[in-house]
């Protein structure tokens, strides 16, 4: 039997968005909702957009009358083979926003919004692509992602509007921060800025494309993500390349923030500030390539030996570049520079 009130999920929207509309849309608090359909499961102990069961598909599928592939359009599990290789079940997925799921609460700011795109939609409603990592600017409105309300400071949970109040009559759009009841879509804009139009090009590019499930992204694509990802990695370690992140910072002449360097920490799970800073300055060193890393190797703020470590699933191109840096072996290169 299909709900009442059945919408579709929009163009690009989050698992756990559409979820909560359709709660919402039913006349029914989403936890209410869940116990309802789903009798015999506990839903909001687990990040449900990375990790969508078949029998939640099945059922919403027959419930709705919206196809399992679109469902599954809207999970994250629906960027395997783009922006990652498999989803584990477990650990950090690579490009995924680190969200610490613990019943229904959320401890970090892992989902992202654009206040512009909160304010044009029709019905307030939370992209997919915000949960990814590379989204820190909106490549339609050109301003900078928030990720967490400017009045109370708390993390976004959309999920959460309803928990708490047991006269609520009334749901509110998810544009309004749990907590608070402050207007996302009013949030401050501060536009993004670029002093390397190649870098804001390519960037731009892989974002518009990443939201774009039709597009199929070449190995070459693949590869270069990998890469950046990887360059992500050991310019925030605390163990290597201790002045890489500066030096880059110096040549695209961005001013460094402060990085959390004190404690091992994904990638991921870095401020948003954090994060387009150092992917902003790590492109650096996909521009002009393979030169400007190997710049970078000669001017001494990274060795080659760092270069491949950890790097599973290593491009060939790329782990053949780096061993051209092994001065025992290559030494004309080395004499060269």
């Amino acid at each position: 039997m299909i709900l009442p009130a059945h919408p579709k999920p929009y163009p690009d929207e989050l698992f756990t968005s559409w979820l909560v509309r359709l709660a919402h849309a039913n006349g029914l608090k989403v936890q209410t909702f869940c116990h309802l359909l789903f009798p015999n499961y506990e839903i909001w102990n687990r990040d449900i957009d990375r990790h969508t069961p078949d029998w939640l598909v099945n059922t919403l599928a027959e419930k709705t009358g919206c196809s399992t592939i679109r469902i599954k359009t809207t999970t994250l599990d629906s960027l395997q083979g783009r922006l990652f290789d498999k989803n584990n079940f477990s650990g950090q997925l690579t490009w995924i926003n680190s969200l610490k799921a613990n019943h229904r609460k959320r401890d970090n700011n892992a989902i992202v919004y654009c206040p512009l795109c909160l304010a044009t939609d029709n019905e307030t409603y939370f992209r997919k692509s915000w949960r990814i990592a590379l989204y820190t600017f909106c490549p339609i409105h050109q301003i900078m992602m928030h990720d967490c309300c400017p009045k109370c400071g708390i993390y976004v949970a959309f999920h959460r509007q309803d928990l708490g109040k047991p006269n609520l009559q009334r749901f509110t759009e998810l544009k309004y921060c749990w907590n608070c009841q402050y207007d996302l879509s009013n949030s401050p804009c501060e536009n993004v800025i670029f002093f390397n139009d190649e870098i804001r090009l390519q960037w731009q590019n892989w974002l518009n494309r990443i939201a774009n499930l039709d597009y199929l992204f070449n190995q070459s694509e693949k590869e270069q993500l990998k890469i950046l990802h990887h360059f992500l990695a050991i310019t925030t370690s605390k163990k290597f390349a201790p002045d890489l992140y500066s030096y880059l910072c110096k040549q695209i002449h961005q001013t460094p923030v402060q990085l959390e360097r004190s404690r091992r920490l994904s990638w991921e799970s870095r401020s948003l500030v954090e994060r387009h800073s150092t992917i902003y300055s790590c492109m650096w060193l996909l521009q002009n390539y393979p030169n400007n890393l190997i710049q970078a190797w000669h001017d001494k703020v990274i060795r080659y030996n760092h270069l491949l470590k950890d790097f599973r699933d290593c491009p060939d191109d790329f782990r053949q570049i780096v061993s051209q840096m092994n001065r025992n072996i290559y030494k004309e290169l080395y004499r060269k520079l």
